[in-house]
């Protein structure tokens, strides 16, 4: 009977070292390396992340200021006049200072040398309006717009993007 626990025993101990050398196989990898290999894996989806989510919002961000850099364009001095006004009871005059945001197509040597047919064609729209007309904000706006659709159909190489009053008094 003896001899059967002794041999129980044996086997009971055999299965533990069995059991040891499963668990050495399983872990047979020092854990430094595993924790290394998680922490970078982290990092490299982590960085995939990041350049998937804010990568793109950077690349549509340059590519919007470039449109707007693209639309800015070169501030030119313009004209200061005085004109009187369409105004038949009482006579009113405007004192205007103009400035002429210009596209990069377009060269001073143009603007110097339209310079009388631009200066007509300021003249001539003031002149034909009254005081009611160029009075506020939204008139001084279509304004601007009358003006730089009558000035960009006489020039020829570049445009005029927008114009801008730095000087307005009507008296």
């Amino acid at each position: 009977m003896e001899e059967e626990k002794i041999e129980l025993i044996e086997e009971i101990g055999a299965g533990e070292e069995e059991r040891k050398a499963k668990r050495k196989i399983k872990f047979g990898i020092p854990p430094f390396i595993m924790y290394l290999a998680v922490i970078l894996a982290i990092g490299a989806l982590g960085y995939w992340g990041y350049k998937g989510f804010f990568g793109e919002s950077k690349k549509k961000e340059e590519v919007e200021v470039a449109k707007v850099a693209a639309k800015k364009g070169i501030l030119i001095p313009g004209y200061s006049l005085v004109v009187n006004l369409a105004d038949v009871n009482v006579p009113r005059f405007l004192k205007v200072s103009l400035t002429f945001e210009v596209d990069r197509g377009i060269t001073v040597a143009e603007i110097q040398e339209k310079e009388p047919l631009l200066k007509d064609a300021v003249i001539g729209l003031l002149s034909s309006k009254t005081m009611s007309e160029i009075r506020g904000y939204e008139a001084q706006y279509i304004l601007k717009e009358e003006l730089i659709s009558r000035l960009n159909a006489i020039l020829e190489t570049g445009r005029i993007i927008n114009i801008y009053f730095t000087e307005f008094i009507i008296q």
